[in-house]
């Protein structure tokens, strides 16, 4: 695989999709509470659904919010977004609410998307004073957030659940887009030396550059069906670049369930790679 070959990384995606086997599990969050787990194909058709959903709220280059918890729905957002023309703008869950007044009225996105309540009490007022905010849509049900939540414009809101139940046509399953390496593909807040945090835009290029390298390293792993997991914030641009080393090398993506449960989590998902911080490994080594 020639990584210079492809225009964006959707491509990338869709490009190893075809060398999997459709029902081999790729993505799975250790989260007993909330299990979830997808397979390559699965994965496939819900980016399609979402992408087909996101379609007919943002146009091209419009921003969407995505704050979450890493999930694999994290992942099927930021891709049916690209696969929509929008620009995922991640944002951390530990930011307090004013944190996220600034970066909305900052990016101004189009669509917002939420994992759960915790989340969505913190953005709620923002949202409803904000007339570009066109959409919301929730990961986990919340079947009385207008009412509990005092949200403003009902048919504001969506839930990932109900979007991915909806039926696929074969007109839906579009694989081509506009985007090109120099095009934006995520927009990363950083909070730098000081003052307020300032958006960073990455590029497909300019990730698609960096997963040559980490693809070499990552070689000798890879005819072993590499296995991940990812416990560092997805809003962090070396995590966000990690997403999509797992696509390139075919990985199968554990997510852990929370820092607490970590040295749990692998244990569980018995990672053969995982990236971290030099303090954890230190850490990890003192235990």
């Amino acid at each position: 695989m020639n990584l210079d070959n492809f225009n964006n990384l959707i491509e990338l995606f869709f490009y190893q999709t075809e060398k999997q086997k459709p029902e081999s599990i790729f993505l799975e969050w250790l989260n007993p509470n909330n299990k979830k787990i997808f397979t390559w194909a699965e994965t496939k058709q819900n980016i399609f659904k979402l992408s087909k959903k996101i379609k007919k709220i943002v146009k091209e280059g419009d921003r969407c919010l995505l704050v979450s918890e890493n999930r694999p729905e994290w992942f099927i957002s930021d891709l049916a977004i690209m696969l929509a023309g929008g620009i995922t703008v991640p944002a951390y869950t530990t930011y307090t609410e004013e944190d996220y007044k600034y970066l909305i009225e900052d990016c101004e996105p189009s669509l917002v998307i939420v994992s759960n309540k915790e989340m969505l009490n913190k953005l709620k007022k923002t949202i409803n004073e904000k007339n570009f905010i066109k959409k919301i849509i929730t990961f986990d049900e919340i079947e009385k957030a207008n009412h509990e939540l005092n949200l403003d414009s009902k048919d504001k809101y969506l839930d990932f659940k109900s979007i991915i139940n909806n039926d696929l046509h074969e007109e839906d399953e579009i694989q081509t887009t506009n985007l090109k390496r120099s095009s934006p593909a995520c927009i990363i807040y950083t909070s730098g030396t000081g003052g307020n945090p300032k958006g960073v835009i990455l590029s497909h290029g300019g990730i698609l550059n960096n997963l040559v390298g980490a693809c070499e390293i990552m070689k000798p792993l890879i005819d072993s069906k590499p296995v991940f997991l990812t416990w560092l914030p997805l809003s962090h641009s070396y995590e966000h670049c990690v997403q999509f080393a797992q696509i390139a090398v075919g990985a199968k993506v554990f997510y852990a369930e929370k820092i607490e449960k970590l040295l749990d989590n692998i244990s569980e998902a018995k990672p053969t790679i995982m990236t971290a911080v030099p303090r954890f490994y230190q850490n990890l080594y003192n235990k």
